[in-house]
């Protein structure tokens, strides 16, 4: 399952004209608008961008022949992509803020559902050093010598003629 299927939504408003109105006035802020409104915005900067920037072509032209030229073959185009990829660049940083915020909630989730486990743990441990069998056999890996190389180098002299 990939990354984008197991993401959790972002709790959007409605996409009836009601429920956008609805939420707009919550006060309680429970859902957001604001990812829904995304594409929307997008296209109304980018429209705009574009109008803007014939509108300028325009009067370049009124000024200078060759200056209209230059807006339209040079600073309209590069203007335009400019701003689209500015606009488009903060949209997604936004978009990326609101899944780290999803991410954020769901980490308190599961350590709210786990707050209790280090408590449980403590509690059999102590439970466990209570049995005798069990802090022999405890001790005994705490006592033995990690470099006990010298008595396996002499088993092996012996066994080898």
């Amino acid at each position: 399952m990939s990354k984008e299927a197991r993401r959790r939504p972002i709790l959007r408003a409605s996409n009836t004209a009601h429920g956008f109105f609805t939420t707009l006035f919550d006060f309680s802020f429970t859902k957001f608008i604001t990812v829904q409104m995304f594409p929307v915005l997008y296209g109304v900067i980018l429209a705009s961008t574009l109008i803007g920037v014939v509108y300028f072509i325009v009067e370049a032209f009124l000024t200078s022949w060759w200056r209209g030229l230059f807006y339209l073959f040079v600073a309209g185009p590069v203007s335009f992509i400019t701003i689209a990829t500015i606009t488009r660049a903060l949209m997604e940083f936004y978009l990326v803020v609101f899944h780290i915020y999803e991410d954020m909630d769901e980490i308190r989730t599961i350590s709210k559902r786990f707050s209790g486990l280090s408590e449980s743990v403590e509690s059999v441990r102590g439970i466990t050093r209570k049995f005798p069998f069990l802090n022999g056999a405890i001790g005994k890996a705490k006592d033995e010598d990690p470099d006990d190389s010298t008595r396996n180098r002499k088993r092996r002299t012996r066994v080898e003629p």
